[in-house]
């Protein structure tokens, strides 16, 4: 149970703006619930890591948008080099729930910030917007604070398109996404897998597809993006009152 639990949580959370480290780091001290060991995280990842691909695809198998948004992607992360020293300082926060209080306000103000972009339409991404985008991205190291949902704001305030803003923001995530395939796989000592893993794969996988589906509709059809910052304002209470 504890591994569908993982599963739906990771698909829903990686893609929504809501901070997938941040339900983790909760659902660990409310409910003991724990990571099952570097394979399996690795497995996880692999799943959502798809999940981006198959929504993505127009803009990865065209050769085109392809070099142009790869180019982007990688400025994007070079931030996220300055953040390599302090490594264990970071992973050293997911230990600390007293902090999700912070970082979930945190994520909550950037999402209510986009209620107040009224442009229609917009431009496409420079180099300086993505690099801009991925300065910002750093901050989702901390749980609790949203990838998506910082680089999406973001580029939003940065003029941009909101389906450029979208498909940059989770173009950005596969570079980083590969690199901590890098770093987790490293920790790998045995692979075990179980039918019950491959389901909850599967499960992954899918809830991975429908959460980046409903963000894009949301985003782009609606131009409500800011209405998820009503959960995580809602989770920053929770967590307040059950850590602070």
């Amino acid at each position: 149970m504890e591994k569908l639990v993982l599963g739906i949580v990771q698909g829903i959370t990686e893609f929504l703006p809501v901070s997938s480290s941040g339900h983790l780091v909760l659902l660990r001290h409310l409910f003991g619930i724990e990571g099952k060991g570097a394979f399996y995280e690795v497995f996880l990842h692999s799943a959502t890591f798809l999940s981006v691909v198959v929504v993505l695809r127009g803009k990865i198998f065209n050769r085109r948008h392809f070099y142009r948004y790869f180019k982007l992607s990688l400025i994007a992360t070079l931030p996220l080099f300055l953040v390599v020293p302090f490594a264990d300082s970071v992973e050293a926060t997911f230990e600390n729930p007293r902090l999700l209080p912070l970082t979930f306000l945190l994520t909550s103000l950037f999402l209510f910030s986009t209620y107040f972009v009224r442009h229609k339409g917009g431009r496409k991404a420079t180099g300086l917007d993505t690099l801009i985008m991925g300065i910002f991205q750093t901050l989702a190291l901390l749980p609790g604070v949203s990838r998506s949902g910082t680089t999406i704001t973001v580029g939003l305030h940065r003029r941009l398109d909101p389906d450029e803003a979208f498909t940059l923001s989770f173009w950005m995530f596969l570079p980083a996404a590969l690199g901590s395939f890098v770093l987790e796989i490293r920790k790998v000592n045995e692979v075990t897998l179980t039918p019950l893993d491959v389901f909850v794969w599967i499960i992954t996988f899918v809830v991975g597809v429908i959460s980046l589906i409903l963000l894009r509709k949301i985003l782009i059809a609606h131009g409500k993006f800011w209405i998820f910052g009503l959960y995580t304002l809602a989770v920053a209470l929770l967590s307040a009152t059950l850590f602070l």
